[in-house]
């Protein structure tokens, strides 16, 4: 797997130069600073300087203190790992819980239409942004992050929880500016749809952790750009939201046609291009 177990009765010692192959060759995808020291029986306060000579040959890299990742000789140009092979180990190390969500989580569910430029994060606490060799890795803090429904996709690194489907539609309905504005997320609902139609009573359990204006938004795109069934349990479902009228585009001004059907000002006119 991804981790390394050293045991305190036996430690085998490596020479420093030989640690990218060491960590490649029994599929270690991270390993700490702690572990470092053991296997080159060293003082942990010395291993930073002895992965100098490594960070500069590109072969090892170190995404957060204290932890450092094998680059695999197909990605020493990128200077580390994708992403995706990375964030677990990372957000372990950093002891916070995640999922990966919005545009990047609808890339791996099938809404690939454009590609996102950034690698996009859900986050139990604050993280600062980080850029990992060609990862721009942007992380947003997110309440209620256990109760959003997940699936899990393989990675170098472990078992990586992305948005599912319903919670994805749900976090780009909701976050469209994160999303790139509203005919982005107007193709990403089409096009999540048509990789694989959402369960309509998940979106409906899912949207009490959203404000009503994602779920009023998310249902208002379904039922204009998708030949959805079960529309209706939707409009109820937002009926019975007590908030004020919603804004179609919340980027936009405040002057449109009211929806009532929705709840929903069409303040904005919406241009998918799929």
């Amino acid at each position: 797997m991804n981790m390394l177990n050293i045991s305190e009765n036996r430690i085998e010692r490596i020479r420093a130069t030989d640690l990218t192959n060491y960590l490649l060759s029994r599929g270690i995808s991270s390993i700490t600073t702690t572990e470092i020291a053991a296997l080159l029986g060293i003082p942990a306060k010395q291993v930073p300087q002895r992965m100098q000579a490594l960070k500069r040959k590109g072969v090892i890299m170190a995404p957060a203190k204290g932890l450092w990742m094998p680059v695999p000789p197909e990605y020493m140009t990128w200077e580390a790992p994708p992403a995706i092979d990375m964030i677990d180990s990372l957000m372990k190390h950093l002891g916070a819980r995640y999922y990966v969500g919005w545009l990047s989580a609808a890339a791996y569910l099938g809404a690939s239409h454009h590609a996102p430029q950034v690698f996009q994060v859900a986050v139990s606490r604050s993280i600062r942004n980080r850029i990992l060799g060609r990862s721009d890795i942007r992380f947003f803090h997110r309440s209620n992050i256990d109760n959003i429904s997940k699936v899990l996709i393989e990675s170098k690194s472990g078992m990586t929880p992305i948005s599912s489907r319903e919670a994805t539609m749900l976090d780009i309905a909701n976050d469209v500016s994160i999303a790139g504005g509203l005919d982005s997320v107007a193709n990403l609902v089409i096009e999540l749809y048509e990789a694989e139609k959402p369960s309509i009573s998940s979106i409906i359990g899912l949207s009490q952790y959203y404000p009503a204006s994602a779920l009023r938004r998310l249902g208002w795109l379904l039922e204009n750009f998708t030949d959805t069934g079960d529309i209706n349990l939707l409009k109820e479902a937002a009926s019975n939201r007590e908030a004020a009228a919603s804004l179609l585009d919340p980027l936009s001004g405040r002057n449109g046609i009211l929806d009532a059907d929705w709840s929903l000002k069409l303040n904005s006119i919406v241009e998918p291009d799929v």
